[in-house]
């Protein structure tokens, strides 16, 4: 089974605070996500205090175009009240080592980087080495 992802890479590294807080905005969020009234089965987690990361098992519902506007708001509003900006697409994350840093998209980095345009969970599992 696999599941539809949505990834978002913030312009710089989340502290450890601010990462505490978007781990329980998005605990909150995913309890009480929806589609057209039918609850989404769906997680979602800060990846290395990097990027936010929301996966739903679309064979249980769909998330909706209202469902997936409910991601932006949620992710807009955290980026507001944490001054930082999560949608710039050019904005990836490169493990460089042991450590995943924030690089700016290159053909160079396209192959090994993790960025808005995973689709689904395994293939950002497999990117991240998990």
């Amino acid at each position: 089974m696999d599941l539809r992802t949505w990834i978002f890479v913030a312009n710089r590294k989340l502290t450890d605070v601010e990462s505490a807080q978007v781990e329980n905005a998005l605990h909150d969020f995913v309890r009480s996500w929806s589609s057209h009234g039918t609850p989404l089965k769906a997680s979602a987690f800060c990846f290395e205090k990097a990027a936010i990361v929301f996966a739903a098992d679309e064979l249980v519902a769909k998330a909706s175009g209202c469902s997936i506007d409910k991601i932006t708001h949620l992710v807009k509003g955290l980026g507001q009240q944490l001054n930082v900006d999560f949608f710039d697409r050019f904005n990836v994350l490169r493990k460089d080592a042991d450590e995943w840093n924030i690089v700016r998209y290159s053909q160079e980095v396209h192959a090994q980087c993790i960025s808005a345009s995973i689709g689904s969970l395994e293939e950002f599992n497999k990117k991240a080495g998990n």
